[in-house]
């Protein structure tokens, strides 16, 4: 076992084990739990979880692959040692957390599950955000689509500009009090919405939030002008999103090229926009430098986010099983300092952008700013 403690505390242990699962528990035959494998664990903000440092998303992966090959890649993932899983009932109005749950099954236990609400889920008024109406109800079914009866961490996926926070806040708490909700995070919140969170916490008595899920890549840094600062302080796990910039760090898009039949720019146009010459220039410099190590595009943007202390573990998602297996590979390759550094250099005009997925009123209705 190698254990390092970073610059801000954390402790981060490379270990050779066996894959989570039931056997950890004392049950059942331990010949049957898997081959050994290799794996950094870290601990999870104000918390006594251990995740694995790669989280599994399931925002795309229920679109395109048969039930089988979803069960599949879990499978290999788990055999692989991660033990994070990341979800929403967003995701397909509810089909990535059923075949999340349906791949769990049996393999629940040694599993940091984690889902989100806040999405409209329901056609009658109310039936979105984070009121303790649409709450109570989105979690319930959560559980349900996930054939489980705790959810390990359990996000609201944007803020509600339209309902108070006291309300959020002690609904999610009563979740807890429960036993349906063991640990509370909240997604695309800015600093202060999360701070504001932990102070009525402390005044209320109410269980504190302990995680933050942010977009950060190589193209959008906007979260190191405070929200890192903010998460090291109050030791809030910094959990990260989109490594791969929606596939433009894939070097699937190329200067000048039509942008490929079936591809996420293509399905989502609005994102062609982020195509400047400005990131080409950073792709070119990013596909040399993967070249150099012999390693794809892919895993040096990821290799980057791990790189950095301060977050405590990346999603990595895809819609295929091939988009998975080379993130397994992430701890077997290291980067050189220089070049992390020389990364950050061409990177840096990265830092100064919009935040990603606030929710802004506008004329009466939500919208997302998002690209």
């Amino acid at each position: 076992m190698k254990v390092h403690v970073c610059a801000h505390g954390r402790t981060h242990m490379r270990l050779m084990l066996r894959p989570p699962c039931a056997d950890w528990t004392g049950r059942g035959d331990i010949s049957d739990v898997g081959e050994v494998v290799r794996v950094e664990y870290v601990q999870y903000g104000n918390s006594g979880l251990k995740v694995s440092k790669l989280c599994w998303g399931a925002m795309n992966y229920y679109e395109r692959v048969s039930e089988a090959e979803a069960i599949a890649s879990v499978h290999k993932a788990i055999d692989q040692g991660i033990n994070f899983f990341d979800t929403a009932d967003g995701y397909g109005r509810g089909q990535g957390e059923v075949e999340l749950g349906k791949a769990l099954k049996g393999k629940r236990d040694g599993i940091v599950l984690a889902t989100k609400c806040w999405v409209p889920m329901y056609k009658w008024p109310g039936g979105r955000g984070c009121s303790r109406f649409h709450i109570m109800r989105a979690v319930e079914d959560s559980l349900r689509r996930l054939q489980t009866d705790y959810i390990d961490l359990y996000q609201l996926h944007h803020p509600d500009p339209n309902t108070p926070v006291e309300e959020t806040y002690s609904t999610l708490d009563t979740l807890v009090k429960q036993g349906k909700v063991r640990h509370l995070g909240v997604a695309n919140h800015y600093a202060w919405q999360v701070a504001h969170q932990l102070g009525l916490a402390a005044l209320r008595g109410w269980e504190p939030l302990i995680s933050l899920q942010v977009r950060y890549n190589l193209l959008d840094r906007v979260i190191e002008n405070e929200t890192v600062h903010f998460c090291k302080r109050f030791n809030i796990a910094l959990m990260t999103y989109g490594p791969l910039c929606g596939g433009i760090l894939t070097g699937k898009y190329g200067r000048g090229e039509p942008i490929p039949e079936g591809s996420r720019l293509e399905v989502i146009p609005m994102m062609q926009d982020a195509l400047t010459d400005e990131v080409f220039d950073v792709l070119d410099e990013v596909q040399a430098m993967a070249g150099r190590y012999g390693i794809g595009m892919n895993q040096l943007a990821v290799k980057w986010v791990i790189s950095k202390d301060y977050i405590t573990t990346p999603i990595i998602g895809g819609s295929r099983p091939e988009h998975f297996d080379p993130m397994y590979e992430l701890f077997d390759i290291e980067i050189h300092d220089d070049d992390i550094a020389r990364l950050d250099e061409v990177t840096y005009r990265f830092r100064f952008q919009e935040f990603a997925n606030q929710p802004k009123v506008e004329g009466g209705a939500i919208s997302l700013n998002r690209w």
